[in-house]
């Protein structure tokens, strides 16, 4: 391949897009993954890429690398320093990828081999692009792990990625990509499955590194939030096409694109001035078909509320907004922010009746493992086991929603799956509409099984790989609902329809699906039995915001025809305080907070809740970054606090007491069910936390 010259490397940006089309050639068809991208990434730049699922940001991630399969067909040019990476041989890219670009991947297990210990991972990457002996490469890799904050590093890279948290292994993930200081990061969702406090943290080490290394970075991600936090400069991407780009502030206060608006106005926010809350808008049907043809039209048009003759008869162009703001639609100066409607005000529920709660817990506990004798049968206990869930209590009444939120390892998933009987409670009461509930599924009768639903986290694990996925929905019909072999096909096709996705998908396998549409796909099956509850863990994290906001119009829309309850479990607390009448804070299988919904999210709470709220990215690039973070992680528990649960990481500690007393439950200010387990006083803590706001929205306003 012919090279450019040094100087040709040094004024051309660093990544160029130019017309990049990928299109998949499949047994079932053409799938145009991009059909017209046009993208620039400077040196120390970072680029936001956003848009819903299937709209092809991680194609456009792959193409940079050349890293995609033999059954795509490219056109268009991808120019990396200058130089056309088509171009490049195997040789070449071998050498490019991981030491020029690397990549960090949504999942970091991905990346990790589980048989080798982090350390010698890192150490393989530098050797093969580095001219580093055995000793030169470990130091290396110590630096590396101090440079992306992770504790003790010199044994760090001794573990193996099982005995890391998912904190740990993306960090060591970024460490492995910064290993051979790269040109350009690549970084495709890596915090999508993080809980808020290390997502802060992670999002807090790529400012760092944007000022600290002159590498340019793509950061793929459909949290809003993460976007404002990290980017200089938004490209969004609807159908393959980006339709708009511009400089992140004026992305974010000055939108001219109508599928731009509708993300923005997707985003939960908490209510208003005057303290009436908003229903969230959501942009109706979905993304234009990956295996139809270019049309003579606007791709967007079939869902845009501007859409006059003019989109229907011709494709727009790119049109210049301001300088270095581009947005493809003929009406951009139409374009204004009520664009989707006003805000409507949100219908207030009706309060519980003094009928029994659709479900009860009391003093709820589970423990994993442990009971190991010292000599096998024998002898004092050795190992004890880990308390997962410790005599959590809570009640979620008829048409109500229940979150419940904390950092991974807290115990929402073992809370989850104790109430459904998919983990075996240890100790306490559980009771479905005043009847007791058996602790394993298989006790249970068929009418409390059908009446308890769940939608896990991974959509990949409760699919099918080898079906089509309509049998997920048809069978829940037809097992739950009694509903009968014909009519469950047009039964089907509605729940599609419902959370948001063409029925013709119903034939596809779950391969087929970007992992949002998989999760729909769980939703609309566990709708199919009409359940009194529905316990779902993580149900929404997988989604972009645009279809997040149909699946929570959805929930709450299904929740008031049928009145059935929802136990919602989620790490992001704008759609907790969206959804949620009350909500549950978790902390190493104890109760940190427990009470209504605005009452746990606003001032005072429990420390450990002040830090989920101070770490929760917002949707404003003028947002001025909150002080607190958490250090460490959540501790594994093999045996009980002698004090406070909460005491090695807060940071609101006030002495020995909360080192060797339990913390007292005290009413907070929202009233009889409102209880927070900590040794500051209520109104103490409310000072504090007042204080603290008011110094922080003063260096906001400096």
């Amino acid at each position: 391949m012919n090279h450019a010259n040094h100087a040709d490397i040094a004024e051309a940006p660093l990544v160029q897009l130019e017309d990049l089309a990928v299109t998949f050639l499949t047994p079932r068809g053409a799938f145009r993954a991009v059909r017209s991208a046009s993208l620039e990434i400077a040196r120390g730049e970072v680029l936001g890429l956003v848009g819903e699922s299937g709209c092809g940001k991680s194609t456009v991630a792959f193409a940079m690398m050349n890293y995609l399969p033999g059954t795509a067909r490219v056109e268009g040019a991808v120019r990396f320093e200058g130089m056309d990476i088509a171009e490049f041989s195997d040789a070449e890219l071998r050498e490019l990828r991981g030491n020029r670009i690397a990549m960090v991947y949504q999942d970091p297990l991905t990346s990790l081999s589980p048989s080798m210990r982090v350390g010698p991972q890192i150490e393989e990457v530098i050797k093969h692009h580095l001219d580093l002996d055995a000793e030169a490469a470990q130091q290396r890799v110590v630096e590396l792990f101090e440079s992306v904050g992770l504790a003790d590093p010199q044994r760090m890279g001794r573990r193996y990625p099982h005995q890391l948290s998912g904190g740990q292994q993306q960090r060591v993930v970024i460490a492995m990509a910064l290993a051979c200081d790269p040109h350009l990061l690549i970084m495709d969702e890596p915090t999508t499955g993080l809980d808020v406090t290390t997502e802060a943290t992670i999002l807090d080490l790529i400012v760092e590194l944007k000022d600290r290394v002159n590498a340019g970075i793509l950061f793929v991600s459909h949290n809003l939030g993460v976007i404002a936090r990290v980017a200089d400069r938004v490209a969004v991407m609807y159908a393959g096409e980006i339709v708009e780009e511009a400089p992140v502030r004026e992305l974010f206060k000055n939108p001219r694109h109508p599928y731009t608006v509708g993300l923005l106005s997707c985003v939960p926010q908490p209510p208003g001035d005057d303290g009436i809350e908003r229903q969230l808008r959501s942009i109706p049907g979905s993304v234009f078909d990956a295996q139809s043809a270019q049309t003579d039209s606007c791709l967007f048009a079939p869902r845009c509320p501007l859409v006059k003759d003019a989109c229907l008869q011709s494709s727009p162009l790119p049109a210049q907004v301001s300088d270095g703001h581009t947005a493809r639609c003929f009406y951009h100066s139409d374009v204004t922010e009520d664009l989707w409607g006003e805000l409507r005000e949100r219908l207030l529920k009706p309060e519980p009746d003094d009928a029994a709660p659709v479900l009860n817990a009391e003093d709820l506990r589970k423990f994993y493992g442990g009971g190991r004798k010292k000599y096998i049968l024998f002898g004092p206990t050795v190992r004890r086991p880990v308390r997962a869930l410790v005599d959590v209590d809570m009640r979620v009444e008829g048409g109500r929603t229940l979150g419940i939120v904390g950092e991974s390892g807290s115990g929402k998933s073992t809370a989850a799956r104790a109430i459904v009987g998919l983990e075996a409670k240890d100790g306490g009461k559980l009771e479905l509409r005043g009847q007791a509930l058996e602790g394993d599924v298989g006790d249970r009768t068929e009418d409390q099984r059908s009446s308890m639903r769940m939608v896990f986290q991974n959509p990949t694990s409760s699919l099918n790989p080898k079906l089509p996925i309509k049998h997920a929905i048809t069978r829940a019909l037809r097992k739950f609902a009694g509903v009968s072999h014909s009519e469950s096909q047009e039964r089907a096709e509605q729940l599609m329809n419902a959370v948001g996705l063409d029925p013709l998908y119903l034939d596809r396998r779950p391969s087929e699906l970007s992992g949002g549409q998989q999760q729909r796909v769980a939703l609309a099956s566990a709708f199919a039995a009409n359940p009194d509850l529905v316990v779902a863990d993580e149900a929404v994290s997988a989604l972009d915001v645009s279809v997040q906001a149909q699946v929570l119009n959805l929930l709450e829309q299904h929740q008031r025809e049928t009145g059935n309850s929802y136990v919602f479990i989620t790490h992001d607390l704008g759609v907790v305080r969206y959804v949620s009448d009350d909500i549950l804070v978790l902390y190493a299988g104890h109760v940190a907070e427990y009470g209504p919904s605005e009452a746990v999210l606003s001032t005072p709470s429990h420390p450990y809740t002040e830090a989920l709220l101070s770490a929760a990215p917002v949707p404003d690039p003028d947002a001025e970054p909150t002080h607190i973070r958490l250090e460490g992680s959540v501790p594994t528990l093999r045996s009980a606090f002698k004090g406070c649960f909460f005491a090695g990481r807060c940071p609101r500690k006030i002495g020995d007491i909360c080192d060797n007393e339990p913390p007292p439950e005290q009413r907070g200010p929202g009233g009889e069910r409102h209880m927070i387990n900590c040794h500051i006083p209520v109104d103490e803590l409310e000072q504090l936390q007042r204080e603290d706001s008011g110094r922080q929205v003063a260096r906001s306003s400096s």
